[in-house]
């Protein structure tokens, strides 16, 4: 009953702001539209099969598609993926599958993807160890997962502001990470950090973790 009630409240808030999610990335998180993309492709190699958890709107899988033959993207919100779905055939791209699915229960078999990636997402579930989990039993043996959590706990300031942002717009849930912390759980969680930084665009107010890990 209380994995009912999670779900059920992280689809309505995601569904809810479906519509405008690209607008409200592209004026809070100017990265995306900078370096980010380029990063993450940059710690990619040419690969068979990519999967994204929490995929959103496609921001990132669309640019992840062009160095794979095969993109699965999951988000919890149906909303959020018929919105990636749209874009899919403006832009009539044929090797995404977008569904709506569970970080926490994949529908996937074990070990079939070369690379798994999160982008800020981890700390806005309630149990991150959990999709870590999952993450990690669909990775082949040295596949690589990479993820970007946005870095509230490296500041007070960063605390205080999602606090007072999070009185307004009620994100269901929110883990002031930060650098040492967010590594160190997927460390924990069986993967090998092989690259861990901090990352920021000069316009954006919070800055990104960044990890590069390998299935250990």
């Amino acid at each position: 009953m209380e994995d009912n009630q999670r779900i059920e409240q992280e689809k309505k808030f995601w569904d809810k702001i479906s519509p405008r999610y690209d607008r409200f990335i592209q004026k809070r998180w100017k990265i995306y539209q900078s370096s980010l993309p380029d990063k993450i492709l940059g710690d990619l190699t040419i690969c068979d099969t990519i999967l994204e958890v929490a995929c959103g709107t496609g921001l990132i899988t669309f640019r992840v598609a062009k160095q794979a033959k095969k993109v699965y993207a999951v988000d919890i919100s149906e909303l959020m993926i018929e919105e990636a779905k749209k874009k899919m055939e403006e832009k009539r791209i044929n090797n995404i599958d977008f569904s709506a699915k569970d970080a926490y229960s994949l529908p996937f078999e074990r070990e079939i993807f070369d690379v798994v990636i999160c982008t800020n997402a981890l700390h806005n579930m309630k149990y991150p160890r959990k999709a870590l989990s999952e993450i990690r039993r669909v990775l082949k043996p040295k596949g690589r997962f990479i993820a970007t959590i946005v870095g509230i706990g490296e500041s007070r300031i960063y605390k205080i502001i999602m606090m007072i942002y999070n009185v307004f717009v009620k994100i269901p849930v929110f883990h002031n990470l930060n650098l040492n912390s967010a590594s160190d759980m997927i460390k924990k969680s069986g993967f090998n950090v092989a690259k861990e930084e901090i990352i920021k665009d000069p316009e954006d107010k919070m800055p990104l973790i960044y990890i590069v890990a390998e299935k250990g």
